[in-house]
Formats: structure tokens, sequence, C-alpha cells
């Protein structure tokens, strides 16, 4: 996917708006149903959060948490036209005039009615919130361009505002050139979309402007370029060269309608909100902090919005399937990517996710037959046939998924996108599961050739080479790069710890061993090695605890054959 960097502007202040609403408790006679749609909350159930929070407020006094959290749960879950009442009651609130998101719900709803006056004037005031004037500034010249004209939706977008970030302004502008048969000048702000904030929904609309305007060449060069990146670009930029080459043309955002516009504003915000959250939650976990549960309220309220707005978005189904699956509602999730067509270019990814639903429900048998469903449909389903091969070994089909991950490979061009160094790797790990590591070793060293800065590659080979006693030095680098790539993983530090016991140098060996144990407290293997290490020291009642504890951690029936056999007779002498 391509990803873009948010603002730093915004930096330190989405969290605090994906974290819902937080006030004052409310009177003692909700606290039932209060406190239900707290839970709720806290447990990423966001539409029973959204039943409970409006049986609060319904049923008795109507405190301002509890309208404020009925409001954006009912956003949340998808009910916009029943959020809008209470954006409303929201707004009467005098000390509340200035709720950027109930401004915003307003403006959704009247621009699906059509009512393009209403929503202007539901945007008339200015944000309070700095982060949220970029989507109601972009609300507002769609609603212009219903009401007026292209032209005058333009000037909008041109106005010099300086609390208010531009960065997603580009792609609208496009949209609005060219229904206004600035074509010149449509390409051109297309392509400062790219550069800015136009996320892949500009590659979609870039790819889509230059087939519709016969720049049938552009196009082609276009997509070749995208076809580099990884996940769904890629998918798009196929599904454009084979367009090219059957002489056919897209249609996608031709004549773009004002619902269609606030829907692209609404979602490009809610990615960019999502992005943000993600990359603040892996910088803290990589930092060693622990993170709770994600709560994406705020990113999925504005989705549904863009899917109210214009429910044959693709883009936004997606999205709104896939936070509904980090919130583990899979049922919800799976309903909203079965809305995306076969000819969407998320249809494969959505398939795979439906999938991922259906194994988080112990469904395997289902899951299967989606993804080979999926990877059945074209060969150039590079990712469902992948995710399908994966499943495969996972079932212990590991011959069947050798087979796969074989068509992947021979499918690979001479020189290969970086990412393909997970079909190598994968391919080894069924080939050492039938102990085939004659052929699994040109595959891992093939794969560190492609991804040479990839560290589960460089683990992989260097662990693979530790545990045989071989190529030690070479397994060294490898595995010291590894850990300089991730430097809080317990597994490439048990790696480590692992080549120092290959090399008899326990003394050095414990020390990390014990390190990526702490880490990884649960993982049976590094549990496995910490035994091993203290018995080598002479620590052998330790050891045996350690190796103990493997068999409370669900280890595989190879491993635990081997904790039985050391509990009863430990390691063997080593050799002089």
């Amino acid at each position: 996917m391509l990803r873009s960097k948010f603002s730093v502007k915004f930096a330190g202040v989405l969290l605090l708006a994906a974290a819902g609403c937080a006030s004052a408790p409310p009177e003692e006679s909700v606290v039932g149903d209060y406190l239900s749609g707290r839970f709720a909350a806290r447990t990423n159930e966001v539409g029973a959060a959204a039943t409970a929070f409006e049986g609060a407020r319904s049923e008795f006094a109507e405190t301002d948490e509890v309208l404020r959290s009925a409001f954006l749960y009912q956003l949340a879950s998808g009910d916009v036209e029943g959020a809008a009442p209470l954006a409303i009651k929201i707004l009467e609130n005098e000390e509340a005039q200035d709720d950027d998101l109930a401004r915003l719900t307003m403006a959704a709803q009247a621009i699906h009615h059509g009512e393009y006056t209403k929503a202007h004037d539901a945007l008339a005031a200015d944000a309070q919130i700095s982060y949220l004037a970029a989507p109601m500034t972009i609300l507002d010249a769609w609603a212009i361009a219903g009401s007026q004209s292209p032209e005058a939706a333009l000037k909008v977008l041109a106005q010099q505002d300086k609390e208010t970030f531009r960065g997603f302004h580009p792609l609208h502008q496009a949209l609005l050139f060219e229904k206004a048969g600035l074509i010149d000048e449509a390409e051109t702000a297309h392509q400062l979309s790219l550069a800015t904030y136009g996320g892949l929904v500009g590659v979609n609309a870039y790819g889509a402007f230059l087939e519709r305007h016969g720049e049938n060449d552009a196009a082609a060069t276009f997509y070749g370029q995208v076809s580099q990146n990884r996940g769904l670009a890629r998918v798009l930029a196929k599904q454009g060269l084979a367009r090219a080459e059957k002489k056919k043309t897209s249609r996608a955002f031709a004549n773009t309608a004002p619902s269609e516009g606030a829907a692209i504003a609404l979602h490009s915000f809610a990615q960019a909100i999502l992005e943000q959250i993600e990359e603040q939650r892996s910088a803290a976990e990589k930092a060693g902090f622990r993170i709770g549960d994600p709560n994406y309220d705020m990113p999925l309220a504005l989705i549904q919005m863009a899917l109210y707005l214009d429910p044959d978005f693709d883009h936004a189904q997606w999205l709104a399937g896939r936070i509904l699956n980090i919130y583990g509602d899979s049922e919800t999730a799976i309903k909203m990517f079965k809305r995306i067509p076969p000819s969407s270019p998320f249809f494969e990814q959505a398939q795979i996710d439906i999938a991922a639903g259906l194994l988080e429900r112990d469904r395997d048998g289902e899951a299967l037959k989606v993804l080979r469903y999926a990877s059945r449909r074209t060969n150039a389903a590079e990712e469902a046939r992948f995710q399908y091969a994966n499943l495969l070994g996972r079932e212990g089909r590991y011959e069947e998924s050798i087979k796969v991950y074989d068509g992947l490979v021979a499918e690979l061009p001479e020189e290969p996108a970086e990412d393909a160094w997970r079909f190598f790797v994968a391919r080894a790990a069924a080939r050492l599961e039938l102990d085939q590591w004659e052929k699994a070793e040109p595959d891992l060293v093939r794969a560190v050739e492609i991804a040479p800065k990839e560290a589960v590659a460089l683990n992989y080979l260097g662990y693979s080479w530790a545990e045989r006693g071989e190529n030690l030095d070479r397994a060294f680098e490898l595995i010291e790069q590894a850990v300089a790539l991730e430097p809080n993983s317990g597994a490439y530090i048990d790696s480590l710890g692992w080549a120092y016991f290959q090399r008899d140098d326990f003394q050095n060996a414990v020390g990390h061993l014990e390190h990526a144990a702490t880490l990884e407290p649960a993982d049976p293997t590094i549990t496995d090695h910490l035994g091993d290490v203290y018995w080598r020291l002479g620590r052998k009642i330790e050891a045996k605890y350690q190796w103990e504890r493997v068999l409370e951690l669900d280890p595989s029936n190879k491993l635990r054959d081997s904790i039985e056999k050391k509990l009863e007779e430990g390691l063997p002498e080593l050799s002089e």
C-alpha cells in the first residue's frame, strides 16, 4: 500500500481524538447502561456501545457525556441518520458549539440528501480543532460544487488559510478541474496529489484519468512504476496494465459527484488518522512500552460517514472491514468485505481478510475454501495464492503448499521485487518441515540476496546455519544484522544466543537467551534453549524448570518428545 506520512502538526492530537469521549461520569440513574456502554467501548464492541449509550440517553437524564458517547458510537456503527439528531442536540448546547465532528455529520447528511446550501451552513463556523479543518474545508468545497459550480468550489480550496492543512487538497482540485473541463490543470493537480496525501485513491484516480484522456503510453508507464510497490498499489497497477493490453478504459472517478468527493475526503482523512495511530503504537512497542488494545473509533466514524455518502466506495469498504477485523468483529467485517465486487482492486485483499476473520473464529476449513477460490480466480492473484499456501502449511499439507510456492517463484521476473523474499522463506520453511535442508538452504540464501536488509530472511538463514553448526561466522553476521534492525525481537536475540551456544560459548549465550526469554516468555523454543544453556552451565535444577515450562506452552509434538527425553536423561555429554 502506498503510505503517506501525516504532517507533524497533527502529532499528539490524533490519539486523543481517537480515544472518544471522556468527561465527568453521568448521574446514577444511567449507571447500568452507561457502564455497559463503557465496557463495550473498551472491548471495541462498537454496535453494543452504540445500543448501550443510546439506552442510557433515551431512558434516563441526558448528560453531556452520554449524549456524546451515543453520538460517536452511532457514527462508528454506521448509523449516520441516527447520529444526525444527536449532532443537532450537541450543537444546541451553548458550551458545545465548537464540536466539529457534529458539524461534519450534519454536512454529510445534507450532502447525502442533496441539500448543499444546508451543508455549507453547517460548516460555516471555523474549525475549533485544527486537524478537522481540512475535511471540513473539502466538504464545504463539494457542497459549493453542488449548489454553484466546480469553479466556485476550486476558489474555496485555493483560499490561503494558515490554520488549515492543505495536503489533502490537490486530489480534490484535480477532480474539480476535470469537472470544470480544465484538463491540463487537472493533470497537474493529480501529479501533485501523488506527492502529497492522495494515497491509494490518488493513484487510482490519476491512472484512470490518464486512461480516460487517451494518454495510454503515460498510463502504462505510470502503472509500471506503481507495480514496483507492495500490496494493494501493485494489484491496482496490474489491473491497469491488463486494461491497457485489452485497450479498455477505466471510468473510475469520472465526473465525481459531491457525495463521492465528500466520501473521498472523509476516507482519506480516516486513513491518515489510522496510519498516524498505528505508527505511534508501533514506535511505542519497539521502544519497549506495553500498549493496550487499539482504539480506532474516530477513523471508523469517519469511514462510516464516507460509506453513507458513497456505499459502493471500495476503498472505504476495505478500510472499514479492516478496522472491524482489528476490533475482533469478524462477522461484521466479513459482511463489509463481501460488498467489494470482483472487479475491484480490493477484491483479492478482501478475500484474504475474510479468511483471516474466519481463522480468528477457528473456521479454518472455510478460510481455506475462501483463499482457494480467490487464488483460482486468476493466476495474477499473487497474495491470495501466497496466503493459501501458508494456510496449507498451517494445516500440515506441506507438499501441497510447496507446489503453490513453486508456481509463485516460477513467475518471478529475473530481478524480482524485494518482497519476493517471502516466497523463498515460506517455501524453505515448508521444506524444512519435510527434512529437506538441501532444498531449503538455497531458498534462504536467495531470500537474503533479494532482500539483504530484511530481518526475517537474515535471521532465518543465520539461525538455520547456527542450528546445524554450519557457517557459524556468516551465521553470526546475519543474525547480528537482524538484531540491529529489530533490537527488541526476542526471536532474533534468541538466535544470537543459540549461535553462541552452538560454539559452546555458554557464558555469552546465557545472557542473550535470558534476554530473549524476558521478551518472549511464552515462546516454547526460546524457553527450551534457555533450559539447554542452564544445563551446560551446570544449573540443572533451573534447566529442568525451564523444560517443564515448555510442556505448559503448547509445544509441537516434535519439541514435546525432545523435552520429555531431556527431562529424563538431560543433555548428552559434550564430545572432547
